[in-house]
């Protein structure tokens, strides 16, 4: 009877919630009539609740390690997609800068227009010293369109997610 009321004093708090099954409610109620100690304890004990600051502290240093994670990954590929601009694999960037463009999209919403300017401003000042301040003007404006590019995209699967998610 001892492990009987332990059990069901497991259970009074997911019951007195809402979130235990039928049986399990069933279980409780049946244990309560015939129970005094357990009825008495369920009348004096108030339901503890967890800690919500823990969790919004969870959740907040999960948020601040997934944004930073995905600024580092953002950083890495622009100046990856940068470096590749005077070798053979050139060409990777038509991949990589609509990723960037729309990773900074995921980062910053509102204020992810500064992806592109600062891809732009990477590239061009990245371009500077070997070609004057003309010539890296093209693949700057470029790489600036393909990663507003990707800002687009990320909107529209951002728009379409927040469609789909209020069905």
């Amino acid at each position: 009877m001892k492990e009987n009321c332990e059990v069901i004093r497991d259970l009074l708090p997911l019951v007195q919630d809402g979130v235990a099954s039928e049986a399990s409610c069933r279980m409780v109620q049946e244990h309560l009539e015939e129970c005094e100690a357990c009825r008495t304890f369920c009348i004096s004990e108030p339901v503890k609740m967890p800690d919500e600051t823990l969790d919004r502290r969870l959740v907040k240093s999960v948020r601040k390690a997934f944004f930073f994670a995905g600024m580092a990954l953002l950083l890495i590929g622009a100046a990856v997609g940068v470096a590749l601009t005077d070798s053979m694999g050139m060409f990777y960037n038509f991949i990589l800068m609509p990723g960037v463009g729309m990773l900074g999209y995921w980062l910053f919403r509102g204020k992810s227009f500064f992806v592109p300017l600062g891809i732009f401003l990477l590239s061009y000042l990245y371009q500077i010293p070997g070609t004057g301040f003309v010539a890296p003007l093209f693949l700057s404006v470029l790489y600036t369109l393909f990663c507003g590019l990707g800002l687009g995209i990320g909107f529209l699967l951002d728009y379409a997610f927040a469609k789909e998610g209020q069905k």
